[in-house]
């Protein structure tokens, strides 16, 4: 199973410390060259933090930045949805989907309009947790750290409505 990770993901893994549970996955982790682009290169340009890192794992090898030879075309008529203009996902996200599309990868998305179209289209798709949710089980993190993680994560600015905070903890604290 190869994972293709949006932006949103390798940004607050970078900036939380939880970059390194991918090196626990076993693995192929790819990212579409408009992510590098948007995390790397813009990240540095604005000076954000995590920006390094991530380009560390890039120079490591152990993220692999592709371009992605296939463009993600959703019509209404082929997938009985609404037109693509109903289907606001920024660049880096298409290129996640059609990098998923090509290589019969899951994607790693957070944002709930990408995971729908990702779904639409047939692309196994999760989100940031996921990866906490996968070290866990490869034995890389303890519970307690799986919980601190997720904490982590959300204090740096990772966007979650209460709700989906409350199931998610609720779901960490009985591993």
């Amino acid at each position: 199973m190869a994972l293709v990770l949006n932006a949103t993901p390798l940004i607050y893994l970078s900036r939380s410390g939880g970059l390194q549970i991918l090196k626990s996955l076993n693995t192929r982790i790819y990212t579409p060259k408009a992510v590098y682009e948007e995390v790397v290169v813009e990240g540095r340009r604005l000076g954000k933090p995590g920006a390094d890192l991530v380009d560390q794992f890039v120079q490591e090898g152990l993220i692999i930045v592709h371009r992605t030879k296939l463009k993600i075309k959703l019509s209404s008529q082929a997938t009985g949805a609404a037109p693509e203009s109903d289907w606001p996902v920024d660049k880096g996200e298409a290129e996640v989907l059609a990098l998923a599309q090509e290589l019969d990868c899951t994607a790693i998305i957070d944002e709930q309009v990408g995971r729908n179209l990702a779904r639409l289209l047939g692309i196994e798709v999760h989100g940031t947790v996921y990866l906490l949710m996968l070290a866990h089980n490869n034995g890389a993190l303890t519970r307690g750290q799986t919980l601190a993680m997720f904490k982590r994560i959300v204090a740096e600015g990772w966007r979650i409505s209460v709700e989906d905070y409350t199931a998610i903890m609720e779901e960490l604290e009985q591993l």
